[in-house]
This record gives C-alpha cells, sequence and structure tokens, in this order.
C-alpha cells in the first residue's frame, strides 16, 4: 500500500473516530501538558452542565467536588494511565459520582491526556 493510501486511511480513521468522541456517551475531555482542557464533548458538557467554553478555559481536577479529584492531574502528568472514581461538581452545585480512566495520548506527535468520565452507577454503551 502506497504512503498516500495510508495517510488517507488514517484521515479517513480519525474522522470517524472523532465524530464517534463527540456524541459519544461518556464524557470525554482531552487536556494539553498543562491539563488546560482544549477539547470537550456533547457528555461532558451535559454531565457537567458547563459550556464548552467554560471548560475549555478550566485546567483538569477543577471540577472535582473533593481532594483526590484535585491530584489527578499530579498523577497523570507522570504520563501513566489510570482509573478510579472523582465526585464530578455540576454547575448546579450537585456532586455527581463518577468513575474515569485518564490515559497519556499522542495527536500528530503532541503529546495530551484524555479523560473519560461517566457516573458511576452507569455502564458506558
Amino acid at each position: 500500500m502506497a504512503s498516500r493510501d495510508v495517510d488517507l486511511e488514517r484521515m479517513v480513521q480519525g474522522t470517524l473516530l472523532g465524530e464517534a468522541v463527540l456524541t459519544a456517551e461518556v464524557a470525554a475531555l482531552l487536556a494539553d501538558e498543562q491539563g488546560q482542557y482544549i477539547a470537550v464533548n456533547d457528555e461532558a458538557v451535559r454531565l457537567t452542565g458547563y459550556t464548552r467554553s467554560d471548560l475549555t478555559s478550566v485546567r483538569m481536577g477543577s471540577l472535582g467536588a473533593d481532594e483526590s479529584s484535585r491530584t489527578l492531574f499530579r498523577q497523570i502528568s507522570r504520563r501513566q494511565k489510570l482509573q478510579g472514581k472523582k465526585l464530578v461538581e455540576h454547575r448546579d452545585g450537585a456532586v455527581v459520582p463518577c468513575r474515569y480512566w485518564a490515559i497519556p495520548a499522542k495527536v500528530t506527535g503532541i503529546s495530551y491526556f484524555l479523560l473519560l468520565l461517566w457516573p458511576s452507577g452507569v455502564v458506558p454503551g
């Protein structure tokens, strides 16, 4: 397969995955190496009650309703895959118990962190 065909296939796959993540029933938040959220999906907006603009103006750990949530960025900044439970504070003040996966990722060779969140009593999918 020619390099051009591989590049086109990767571009198509990236577009499909991007659309799937945008509308997935699990919150997805992408943060840069400083922990600044740079992209969030529809479910992240719904789960937190904040707008995309609100969410992309804060850093990892700022949505947590407990101290353990605020240490998440310090742990993932060591490039570790993490999973566990955290309390997410909704914009209206409600506290939502969630499970999470925090995964180091690369986009065009630049390091990022992908945080996936879903309410504790719900199985994603």
